[in-house]
Order: structure tokens, then sequence, then C-alpha cells
């Protein structure tokens, strides 16, 4: 007589069964995880925050004035054109404002957040903001400037 012999491992039903439950448990799961909406809302705010008080800098170490402008587009830093070997103190804002690792101050608008408010205002040479203050939401976030402070997510 032969004794039964089984071997190890699922049988087809088992795996069917399993693969079934995981398919239910991710259809019911995937739904509810967050999204990144509110993720790159904070982003782009702390960006706005990190490169207004970047502008603010180096307005005050260039005894320059900072025109920074946000809209639908994004946002950007401008200083106007150099003369001779300082920056002209009336005209267009026209010379990017650049960070510390050479790069422009400014970004464009991500795609999934709605663009805050249209504002445009001067950062003085002595760091305080010209008409100010004002309020920028970023979704459910703000990002307040006033004279010499930028406060922020």
């Amino acid at each position: 007589m032969r004794a039964a012999h089984r071997s190890g491992g699922f049988t087809l039903i088992e795996i069917i069964a399993a693969i079934t439950i995981v398919a239910i448990l991710a259809a019911v799961a995937i739904p509810r995880m967050p999204v990144a909406q509110p993720y790159e809302e904070r982003g782009y705010a702390e960006a706005i925050a990190a490169s207004l008080r970047q502008a603010r800098a180096v307005a005050i170490a260039s005894g320059c004035d900072v025109q920074f402008t946000l809209d639908a587009a994004g946002y950007r830093a401008l200083q106007r054109a150099a003369a001779g070997t300082h920056c002209a103190t009336s005209g267009v804002f026209s010379t990017p404002v650049r960070r510390g690792d050479g790069d422009n101050i400014d970004a464009l608008l991500p795609a999934s957040v709605t663009a805050p408010a249209s504002r445009q205002f001067i950062i003085t040479s002595a760091g305080d903001v010209a008409g100010g203050p004002f309020t920028i939401a970023v979704g459910a976030l703000r990002v307040t400037v006033e004279s010499g402070v930028v406060t922020g997510p």
C-alpha cells in the first residue's frame, strides 16, 4: 500500500482566494490614501516664504530694492539693472535676484496648486516691505509679509 504523499505549497484555489482578498483590500484602501495636493501646497508656501526671506537678505546686503512678484505663473524676484557699480535708483526691475547657490529666486506654480492672488511688492534696501503688510494664501496656508518679517507655514 502506498502512503498518501502531500507535497508542500498552496493549492490553486488558495492562491486565487488570497489574490481576491488583496484586490478587495486595495480597492477599498487606495482611494483613502492622502493625495499629494496638501503636500505640494505646503511645499510651495514654504518656498515662497524662504524666497521672500532670501530676497529681503539680498536687498539689505546689496543696498538695492527688490521687486517680488507672485502671479498665476509662479513667483520671481527682480532688481533694477546695474548703474556703474551699483543698481539704478529708478526704472524697470529686470535683473533676476540670485540665491547663494547661483539659482534665480523664482519658481513655477505646481500643477495641483491653486494660484494665490497676484501680488507685487517692493522690499526696500532697509529690509522693509513698501505698502505692506501682505498675506499670501496658498490653499489653507498663509504667508504673511510685514516690515522686516516673513512668517509662514
